[in-house]
């Protein structure tokens, strides 16, 4: 037993203190190695919150591209729409007005001739109407060849008022003939396309196909002589009494019918030229080339 006061040679001492201290060592190197751990330890954190900012800012940049791009989806789905809506408006609703107010007109000039046939038979030798206001009805169309039957003929070719009402046009400027006048060239437009497209399949015309205008003077019977498929607008020498570019050389009664083209555009016109075959007074029966004959 030793004691523990005994107080050996240093070197003894010494060499038991090694020991000891070995085996502290030995047993606390693990230990010290934990704070070198736990240090390193910190940088997996400190580089997980900079990760998690960075999918933050990720997910932020993916957010606002999400909301642009729904946004411009929705801006296109209304524009989708929007268009979809002028193009039914454009094909169908305009044609569904236009022959609603067509059929209106139409009515109102038939009754017109019915007045004035009951005013010829009780004031004889009275004479129809021969100037109207801008606007104003006065005569109804057949082109028995294309299907069109009592298209309203107006005076002017205003577009809102007389075109876009599924109307044909009487051109005033420059100032056209009347069908009752000795000479002169009855020149109309009208649409080709929309709007009541009362020359709609104008193009189909041929050589010898006749065009009948009702009027409270009578019915007047045109045969067409020759097309001319396009020329610019300002053409106007194609409405002048003796139409430029026609087949006529001399004054006559002829009537000229012009319309846009190509279809669905307005850069160009398209021309058929006719002349006076006969006139029937409206009191007897109609004439046989309505139906075609």
């Amino acid at each position: 037993m030793v004691d523990e006061d005994w107080d050996g040679p240093g070197w003894a001492y010494e060499a038991d203190d090694e020991r000891v201290l070995a085996a502290a060592l030995s047993r606390d190197a693990p230990t010290e190695m934990m704070p070198r751990i736990s240090d390193e330890s910190e940088i997996p954190s400190r580089g997980g919150r900079s990760s998690r900012r960075a999918s933050a800012r990720v997910a932020r940049k993916v957010r606002r591209k999400l909301r642009i791009l729904s946004s411009a989806g929705e801006v296109l789905i209304t524009l989708g729409a929007v268009l979809s809506l002028y193009v039914v408006y454009t094909l169908w609703w305009t044609n569904v007005v236009a022959h609603d107010a067509a059929k209106s007109a139409t009515n109102d000039i038939q009754q017109q001739f019915q007045q004035q046939i009951q005013g010829a038979v009780a004031q004889p030798g009275k004479a129809p109407p021969t100037v109207f206001k801008p606007s104003e009805g006065f005569a109804l169309m057949t082109i028995p060849a294309i299907g069109k039957t009592n298209l309203p003929v107006m005076e002017g070719t205003d577009k809102a008022k007389v075109l876009d009402k599924g109307a044909v046009g009487h051109y005033t400027t420059p100032k056209s003939a009347m069908p009752w006048d000795p000479t002169g060239n009855f020149a109309v437009a009208a649409h080709r396309r929309t709007y009541g497209e009362p020359f709609r399949y104008i193009n189909t015309l041929k050589v010898g196909d006749h065009v009948v205008v009702e009027t409270a003077h009578g019915w007047y019977v045109y045969q067409l002589d020759a097309e001319l498929p396009q020329t610019s607008p300002d053409n106007i020498g194609t409405i002048a009494p003796v139409p430029k570019g026609g087949p006529y050389k001399k004054a006559g009664q002829y009537i000229t019918l012009t319309t846009c083209t190509p279809e669905w555009n307005s850069d160009y016109r398209l021309i058929w030229w006719g002349h006076l075959e006969r006139t029937d007074p409206l009191s007897g029966p109609p004439p046989a080339e309505l139906n075609g004959r």
